[in-house]
């Protein structure tokens, strides 16, 4: 089991990095189809010495980070995990992720970002991302995933017979494997049977975080729990001392914050993934927050 170790924020919070070898696809915003895979994002990178890529938001993908080379960190959520040539690290929809390289053994790395259209495969992972949930439960190793992922880099581009059925067999495979790596029965809280407040407050942040994407409001948590909201509610502020609404309102703008920063998304399209009921609401909330707007936040971070 890998060593947990949060990073000082100032590290973590780094926004610039040189890079040698660097072969970077993107296609988060429109992901390309291949077979029952949708492909968002597929590259290559090898680190310098003070290398560090910032802290970013996962939207609707897995994420591998599969390590060829060298040594460094791989952060879920502020959490490092150090990372070693042969590891593959698993990222979920939701996760902030970011990567520091170890300054004396730079790292490489490929990195390859998914979903899935197959509801068989798509139910697996789903289950893998509440099981495994934990950032130190994320790694493994598979030398043909490795492998896989190399063929695929140096056959995106090809214009030759075949290529895409190619492709599409590739990442099926991959996503087998990584399904096939991550076996188990789920350790979520059965619902309605949580015996330790502590416990339950937890799963409450874990829910937020893992369906930022797809919760429309709080009371959706009293559905999960089999618990009355009003009882969540106050229980939630006597165990954290905090409130589900500052939890929930925090977590959603700091999600925002990240994806303007990408660039990817327009600001209304972040809106709409974040299911605020209109582009005011959304710029007034995050002004409150950030004492700026979100399109001034935007214009700042390209200077």
């Amino acid at each position: 089991m890998a060593t947990l170790s949060v990073l000082p924020a100032e590290l973590v919070k780094v926004e610039e990095y040189q890079k040698k070898y660097h072969l970077d696809k993107r296609y988060l915003a429109h992901p390309l189809s291949f077979g029952n895979c949708s492909l968002f994002q597929i590259g290559r990178l090898y680190c310098t010495d003070t290398t560090v890529i910032p802290k970013h938001a996962h939207i609707n993908w897995f994420e591998l980070t599969i390590v060829t080379g060298g040594k460094g960190t791989v952060l879920t959520n502020d959490v490092g995990i150090p990372v070693r040539r042969g590891d593959i690290y698993l990222s979920f929809p939701c996760d902030f992720h970011g990567i520091v390289s170890d300054p004396r053994d730079p790292l490489k790395y490929d990195f390859f970002a998914f979903s899935t259209k197959d509801p068989h495969m798509a139910a697996d992972l789903e289950r893998i991302e509440h099981t495994y949930l934990p950032a130190d439960l994320r790694l493994f190793q598979d030398d043909t995933v490795s492998a896989l992922i190399s063929q695929a880099l140096g056959e995106i581009d090809r214009d030759a017979p075949y290529s895409e059925r190619l492709l599409s067999a590739m990442f099926e495979q991959v996503m087998i494997r990584v399904i096939r790596s991550f076996q188990g029965e789920t350790n979520l809280p059965p619902r309605g049977n949580i015996s330790q407040p502590e416990s339950l407050c937890y799963y409450l942040m874990n829910y937020i975080d893992t369906h930022i994407y797809t919760m429309t409001g709080l009371e959706e948590l009293s559905r999960v729990t089999n618990y009355n909201y009003s009882y969540l509610s106050a229980l939630f502020r006597k165990i954290t001392s905090g409130t589900l609404t500052d939890y929930y309102r925090n977590r959603r703008l700091e999600t925002a914050r990240l994806l303007i920063l990408q660039h990817d998304l327009s600001i209304t399209h972040i809106a709409d993934l974040l299911n605020y009921s209109s582009i005011y609401t959304f710029s007034r909330a995050f002004k409150d927050k950030y004492g700026i707007s979100p399109e001034q936040y935007r214009k700042k971070t390209d200077v």
